[in-house]
């Protein structure tokens, strides 16, 4: 089975540019030579405000990119970083032909963090999401920021503050919902997994795991 990884950023990323994670992460998941795997990056802009804005043109996007992929013969394997946490589940909300997918990363996600509201257990329950991986920052100033009330008018979950709330039972005892918030990601701040010497060791993370 072949796999393809999908890659949705956050807020405050300039589509094409060079230093974007999900950029280098493409590199990082295609270029090795004994490498089979697929990827994408769905790239956007927008910033803290205007993000509520356009958000359902951005799941319009990652939608029409994963039917590219929709054979069975695929293991669709994405990850979204803070907004593109949020990108991911307002996907899975607003269509229900997407493809299945076979893990599902949610890094610093800034979206719901209630497994019966955002519909993960249902996916779950339905095996359209098969593992469900949810990374938590221990110094995430922006997702501490988006716990205010400013945060919260503005739409903003946090997902990635403190992990999932209530996931079903079954769903943790078997192992299809972990959460990953133990050295390094107790140093990391928001985006600090993508920085310097750790941007290799969070896709080894990914590519490995699988």
């Amino acid at each position: 089975m072949s796999r393809v990884f999908f890659l949705i950023n956050g807020i405050m990323n300039f589509p094409g540019c060079s230093d974007n994670w999900n950029g280098k992460g493409v590199t990082a998941i295609m270029c090795p030579p004994q490498s089979t795997d697929k990827a994408e990056k769905i790239e956007y802009f927008c910033g803290p405000i205007d993000r509520v804005f356009g958000q359902k043109e951005r799941a319009d996007k990652l939608f029409k990119t994963m039917l590219f992929y929709r054979d069975p013969s695929y293991s669709r394997i994405v990850v979204g970083h803070s907004n593109g946490a949020d990108v991911i589940l307002t996907m899975m909300r607003d269509y229900r032909d997407w493809p299945d997918i076979d893990h599902l990363h949610l890094v610093c996600g800034a979206t719901n963090a209630n497994f019966d509201k955002n519909g993960l257990n249902r996916w779950l329950a339905e095996g359209r999401v098969k593992r469900v991986t949810v990374y938590v920052a221990g110094k995430d100033l922006a997702l501490r920021a988006a716990h205010s009330l400013l945060g919260k008018l503005l739409g903003y979950g946090v997902l990635g503050l403190a992990g999932p709330t209530n996931v079903h039972n079954e769903f943790l005892n078997d192992g299809r919902v972990t959460t990953v918030w133990e050295d390094p990601w107790t140093d990391y701040g928001h985006s600090g997994c993508w920085e310097g010497r750790h941007f290799e060791s969070t896709m080894k993370s990914f590519i490995d795991e699988q």
